[in-house]
Order: structure tokens, then C-alpha cells, then sequence
């Protein structure tokens, strides 16, 4: 990563490592068992590895993806680096074209909010950066992303 970021703050990395190899292990475990165990009579095999190696497939492809995204000083701008398994994507948006949202929303019938920190981009996208569930607004987080980045923050409830 210092090779992409030389004087900056990263703000935010996205991994599925952890999960990933817990959701292949499980997978693996369970066609390695009807593999071992098979009965002629539920055909077991056929149906794990029907459910199992897609499962095992898409879990590797989830492992092999991250995003970061920084501030970099240098460029004075907000750098995105997307990878996507062998792809590596990086964006870098200058901070005058960049705002920061605080979206509440509160479903009808539920006594809890979900809260979504997002980086509007100039180009009508949206980044979503944080997103907690639970009855406090988590406005400090968001204030603190607005002046790491030196823009004003937006605050919506529904």
C-alpha cells in the first residue's frame, strides 16, 4: 500500500478475508462429510457438490476483493482503490467536487435506525463509507470524516 499512498490518511478498508475462509471451510467440510458418508438412498454427494463448490467458488472471489479508500495529500485528493479479483481499479477525486451525507432511516414498525455515512462524488455517485444499526446517531464519526476530508457535512432522517 505505499507504493499508492505515500502521504496520506487511509480512511477506510473493505476485506471479506475473514469471513471468506470461514465460508469455504464450511463448504468444503460439508462436501468432504458426503463424500465420506455417502447413503445410495438421499444421494447426499450430488446435491453438496451441486451447493458446496459454487458456494466454495463465490467465497474465493469475495476473498480476493477489497476496496481502500485515502486521503492523499499529495494529489489533494480522495483516492478509491478498487481491486476486484485481478483487476486493481484506483480513482482519485479532487475534495472541492466531493460532499459528505449522514442518511438516518428508520423503518416503520421498529423501534431501530440505520445510520449511512456516504461520500457523494461530483458525478452523481455514491460511496457508501459507514453504515451502523441501533437507536444512536453516530454524528461524531460523521463530522470527523467531514474534516478529514475538509467538506461540510449533510445530515438527513426519514
Amino acid at each position: 500500500m505505499k507504493r499508492l499512498l505515500r502521504d496520506g490518511r487511509v480512511l477506510y478498508v473493505r476485506r471479506h478475508f475473514g469471513l471468506s475462509i470461514l465460508l469455504i471451510s464450511i463448504s468444503l467440510a460439508f462436501v468432504l462429510y458426503a463424500w465420506r458418508f455417502p447413503t445410495p438412498e438421499k444421494k447426499e454427494l450430488g446435491v453438496v457438490l451441486y451447493y458446496g463448490v459454487p458456494f466454495a467458488i463465490a467465497a474465493t472471489v469475495a476473498m480476493l476483493q477489497s476496496q481502500l479508500v485515502a486521503i492523499d495529500r499529495q494529489k489533494g485528493g480522495l483516492l478509491i482503490v478498487d481491486r476486484r479479483l485481478f483487476r486493481l481499479n484506483r480513482r482519485l477525486h479532487d475534495l472541492s467536487r466531493i460532499s459528505v451525507r449522514l442518511q438516518s432511516l428508520r423503518t416503520e414498525g421498529t423501534s431501530t435506525a440505520h445510520h449511512y455515512i456516504w461520500i457523494d462524488l461530483a458525478e452523481g455517485r455514491s460511496f457508501l463509507f459507514k453504515m451502523k444499526h441501533g437507536s444512536t446517531q453516530p454524528l461524531g464519526e460523521a463530522e470527523q470524516l467531514a474534516a478529514d476530508l475538509g467538506r461540510p457535512l449533510t445530515i438527513e432522517s426519514t
